[in-house]
């Protein structure tokens, strides 16, 4: 049933805000995001339609809103790891990374829509608070990252966020085929080309941070 009651306060239209993307989190991972409608979001929160684009004006809109929260989940739970002092080697900090990563599917899936899809289709204020909020948000993880790995370089913290998001953007596709190529690699001779997502990230990440990594 839709609601026809409209949140008024400011407290109720951030609650509703909440709500609509805790139900596009949900969706995130149910429904491919090319066969997932804002209506479906909409019934989901008991809105109709055109009250959902006073909240967000567009699916790009909404989905890098969510983008945003679980990221910034993902990032706050790194630090947090990060700020207890333990020095890492190359496949701890990887480790690390993708265990939290894993607790977050969500982001699996929106990460490689991120650069692809939804910076692609919003205004540029939009897209200036974004860039701001990762900068302010990422900035003290990126020294962390330096500490914590030792033979990292300044600057280099930076680097690894920013090669991590395209090792997502990259890898996660490729493990999730379409049905009619995964059918394909299912063929034995095809083994080579069949990736599993999380341990072949795992792989590339060590391989990163030791590349990062100067001599000491």
């Amino acid at each position: 049933m839709v609601k026809q009651v409209r949140a008024r306060s400011e407290e109720a239209k951030l609650e509703r805000r909440s709500e609509i993307l805790a139900q596009a989190r949900r969706l995130a991972t149910t429904v491919r995001y090319p066969d997932l409608t804002l209506q479906q979001v909409a019934e989901q929160v008991g809105l109709s339609k055109p009250a959902l684009y006073a909240y967000f004006p567009t699916k790009e809109e909404l989905f890098l809103s969510l983008t945003q929260q679980v990221l910034g989940e993902w990032l706050a739970a790194l630090e947090q790891h990060l700020r207890l002092g333990a020095r890492h080697t190359p496949g701890s900090l990887a480790g690390l990374m993708v265990t939290l990563l894993r607790e977050r599917p969500e982001l699996m899936v929106l990460m490689p829509l991120l650069s692809m899809l939804f910076e692609r289709n919003i205004g540029v204020e939009r897209a200036r608070d974004y860039k701001h909020w990762l900068v302010e948000r990422a900035g003290t993880l990126a020294t962390l990252l330096e500490q914590a790995l030792p033979g990292l370089p300044p600057g280099a913290g930076w680097r690894l966020l920013t090669y991590t998001q395209a090792l997502i953007a990259g890898l996660q596709p490729m493990s999730d085929p379409a049905a009619s190529v995964q059918q394909v690699l299912d063929d034995p001779q095809l083994k080579a080309l069949r990736l599993e997502f999380l341990p072949t990230l795992q792989d590339a990440l060590t391989a990163l941070c030791r590349g990062l990594v100067e001599p000491q």
